[in-house]
């Protein structure tokens, strides 16, 4: 059967053809799609959706920005988790081409900028054509019906720790990819924020883990670290009882807790 592309002028135009043309789909760098959808649109052209506005505590990043573009703002002016997670991703070429918002609507696994936003409480701005929504990444499931996603809006955080490890493929995403970001603010010999997420099979956030650990005293000792590690062991197996994975990609991700908090021994 053969194609059918269609392309969109500006967000009114966009918002215009989905809710006119049945069975449309978005497309964006495309890095991902295994198979072209019989009708699709193509947002490349749509300047509102590839936007990037810096502020003193956030940046607003349209779903069309491409990674390259992201790298291009510099060390100094993204997270350090978020920076690290773009520059392991694939080659110079790929990054040229995928786009941010790609990365976190893949609905087959979560891909390598999932985690490292995850752990900055990213939140998701929606509009339809005649409404807007906000989710946080963290309650997102899908796009609401005759939505899109507009801007993507990023917390300025580098804790005094902060780190990205990615499993898996050095260049590329199969089953045994995933990846992991930590984030670690102290503040007078104590922890005073602690943000760690996992994304792959699933993705991996819990209040339930981290809230406790505020106020804990530094450095921490090693059976400290222990339980914490048993406390991560605990929710992480909880979120991901119905989730088919790996025995290894799960110690690995034992491992990584492990590593992230006996930086702060």
């Amino acid at each position: 059967m053969a194609k059918t592309v269609f392309f969109a002028k500006n967000i009114s135009d966009l918002l215009y053809q989905i809710k006119t043309t049945k069975d449309l789909e978005i497309v964006g760098g495309c890095t991902r799609v295994e198979e072209i959808p019989d009708k699709y649109l193509s947002v490349r052209k749509v300047e509102e959706l590839s936007k990037i506005e810096r502020h003193e505590r956030y940046i607003d990043v349209g779903p069309g920005v491409t990674l390259s573009q992201l790298l291009a703002l510099g060390e100094n002016h993204l997270p350090k988790v978020l920076y690290d997670a773009i520059l392991s991703v694939a080659n110079p070429n790929v990054r040229n081409l995928a786009t941010i918002g790609g990365n976190i609507l893949e609905t087959n696994q979560k891909l390598t900028l999932f985690a490292p936003l995850l752990a900055l409480d990213t939140r998701l701005d929606f509009e339809s054509s005649n409404d807007k929504t906000c989710i946080m990444l963290q309650n997102f499931k899908s796009i609401p019906e005759g939505f899109i996603l507009k801007n993507i809006h990023i917390p300025l955080i580098d804790g005094d720790i902060s780190i990205f490890r990615r499993t898996g493929p050095e260049h590329s995403i199969d089953e045994t990819s995933a990846s992991f970001a930590f984030i670690a603010e102290t503040e007078k010999n104590t922890i005073a924020k602690i943000s760690l997420a996992f994304a792959g099979p699933f993705a991996f956030r819990s209040k339930d883990f981290e809230n406790p650990l505020l106020g804990l005293r530094l450095p921490l000792s090693k059976s400290t670290v222990k339980e914490i590690q048993e406390s991560a062991r605990k929710k992480f197996n909880e979120s991901s009882r119905d989730i088919m994975m790996d025995d290894v990609m799960r110690q690995q991700f034992f491992n990584l807790v492990r590593y992230a908090f006996e930086q702060l021994m």
